[in-house]
């Protein structure tokens, strides 16, 4: 990343509320629709694995008026509402991005064979936002359909319920009543009785025993009660009988039904994904591949009650794992014959223009140059910067550095400065996660791609973000200013490094902390085969020095090793410098 970012942000919207694509308009790897169990665990996975991913949630989860979610090992009894929380909270801990919204459209936009989607969103406040993915997870779940008696749907998920091993134990022992819905229900009834002695199946007109599901019923001590059902009794909060239509009630403290489920499939309709009847006759779904989740439609997987009604909470967790691997893989099974064909391509040309190198660049900062074809000096050419983000395309993943979020996850929210915030991932990482932040960058290109990044990333954050262009060899940032400076790989000549890192230091306020991350002089003695001029790197005990201990405290001072694409040779393990001071109240 390089060290600057352009004058402040013009949030400024159409006035039909639509952010309205341009060429430069992010393209994210994965975008999920549907934050329930199934969706946040694809997401996670996918965040896990590095991946530009956002969820987009409507909050309309089906298990939302349970009390708990049973049969998830080590979350047993957990709220739904709860498990959806910490959900959000462990993807965005890994760079992933939640959206409240609801996906109305669904449009394709690959090109060349290769899939690529744009989703329309209505946010709650009704601002319409278009998001663009390489690949689709769909995690939208299904609709429960009650049957019509009065009363019922006021009782689902507490003491109405379907799902014998989901709420079994929590209506154990009480009189169950289980409601004819159709063939199932016979299903329903027997594996009740094992979690009670007392079980009546109330036919309500839907279904007619046989001979041998009567003998079956009465050798388990199942009464069977026909005719319609009218409504349920509650006293003081409790489900306490069954009223038929001519009256009578019959006493019971939990009614077991089995719903007719409805696939929410109509954001797919587009994509020529339409529900269809599962075998059970118990609704529909959307088909995909039992095991990955794939769909019909290339780049769009499922997962969830969406593709199998019988799913329980873990049950839709674990497909969501297996769709955002399997969407993993085919992005890097595409990302490896990309870079396969662009090497062969760049050996192939004879006279490599100026600045250019083996493609597969670290994601995270590494210049692309080795140290023959770019000088100390030119790193700091304002005008190299400009051609360099001025490209088509994205120079950076978009993936917030794994330093900043490993030393500032935990830190509280606050006023912070990114410097040489490049294309932004990071200064948005930061926005997203409550801080208010300035981002700067050399290059005025650069900003206009990080302000559009924010903006599509989240408009919320994007307000919370400030980008203003400098040279920080030049500008001072405002004194005891900011709880957080971070500048990760600037590349500073030797001359001005320890002016400039002083300079930064003077501008975090008491209490704050300053984050440097740089390339290790120690490379230069390994097989890394570093592309980046020696005057470019540093020392962990250069920066420590730096920072007087009557006034900072050294939280972190180390070398840590990563895996770069960015060698002379093709993959190695690098060494970074990870400093972070914390300045005294």
């Amino acid at each position: 990343m390089t060290h600057g970012t352009t004058s402040s942000t013009d949030h400024s919207r159409p006035a039909d509320g639509r952010e309205h694509g341009h060429e430069h308009e992010h393209e994210h790897d994965a975008v999920v629709i549907g934050g329930g169990a199934a969706g946040l665990s694809a997401a996670l996975t996918l965040a896990r694995a590095r991946r530009d991913v956002v969820v987009v949630d409507a909050g309309e989860p089906r298990n939302a008026p349970a009390e708990g979610v049973h049969g998830f090992l080590g979350l047993d009894g957990d709220s739904p509402l709860e498990l959806v929380r910490r959900g959000r909270a462990e993807v965005e801990s890994y760079g992933g991005v939640v959206v409240d919204g609801t996906a109305t459209d669904v449009r394709r936009t690959g090109r060349g064979g290769a899939p690529g989607f744009a989703l329309e969103v209505t946010t709650p406040g009704g601002r319409h936002r278009t998001l663009r993915a390489r690949r689709l997870v769909v995690a939208t779940g299904l609709v429960d359909e009650l049957p019509p008696v009065d009363g019922l749907a006021d009782r689902w998920g507490r003491d109405v319920v379907h799902c014998p091993y989901c709420h079994g134990w929590e209506v154990r022992d009480r009189a169950i009543g289980v409601l004819g819905t159709g063939p199932m229900s016979i299903h329903q009834t027997l594996l009740f009785r094992q979690w009670s002695d007392d079980v009546t199946l109330f036919t309500n007109d839907r279904l007619s025993p046989g001979p041998d599901d009567l003998a079956r019923l009465e050798a388990r001590g199942v009464r069977v009660v026909e005719g319609p059902v009218a409504s349920v009794r509650v006293d003081d909060d409790h489900l306490t009988g069954v009223v038929l239509a001519d009256g009578t009630t019959v006493a019971v403290g939990a009614v077991a039904v089995a719903t007719s489920v409805a696939a929410r499939g109509g954001v797919l309709a587009s994509l020529g994904l339409e529900a269809e009847a599962h075998p059970s006759g118990m609704g529909t779904i959307v088909a995909a591949d039992p095991v990955t989740g794939q769909s019909a439609e290339p780049g769009v997987w499922l997962a969830g009650n969406l593709v199998n009604p019988g799913h329980q909470v873990v049950m839709a967790a674990a497909s969501g794992v297996m769709a955002g691997a399997a969407l993993n893989m085919d992005l890097v099974t595409a990302e490896t014959a990309a870079a396969v064909e662009a090497v062969a391509t760049w050996r192939a040309d004879a006279s490599p223009r100026h600045g250019s190198a083996p493609p597969g660049a670290s994601p995270e900062g590494d210049l692309d140059e080795s140290p023959d074809e770019t000088s100390a000096s030119e790193a700091f050419d304002a005008a190299y910067w400009e051609d360099r983000y001025g490209s088509e395309g994205w120079a950076w993943s978009g993936n917030p550095n794994a330093v900043l979020v490993d030393e500032t996850d935990t830190l509280a929210p606050g006023r912070a400065l990114d410097i040489g915030s490049g294309e932004g991932g990071d200064a948005i990482w930061l926005a997203l996660r409550g801080w208010s932040v300035t981002g700067t960058d050399i290059a005025a290109n650069a900003l206009n791609k990080a302000r559009a990044r924010a903006e599509q990333t989240d408009g919320e954050a994007a307000d919370r973000i400030t980008w203003e262009q400098h040279d920080i060899t030049e500008w001072t940032p405002p004194r005891a200013s900011f709880d957080l400076v971070t500048s990760h790989f600037m590349h500073l000549p030797a001359a001005d490094r320890g002016r400039v890192f002083r300079g930064l230091g003077e501008a975090v306020a008491p209490g704050g902390s300053i984050l440097i991350v740089g390339h290790d002089l120690s490379d230069l003695d390994s097989d890394a085969h570093r592309l980046h001029h020696p005057e470019l790197m540093f020392g962990v005990d250069e920066l420590v020095d730096l920072f007087d201990p009557s006034e900072w405290t050294i939280a972190t001072a180390e070398t840590r090793e990563r895996e770069t694409a960015a060698g002379h040779e093709g993959p190695a393990t690098v060494r970074d410098v990870v400093v972070r001071a914390v300045r005294a109240l």
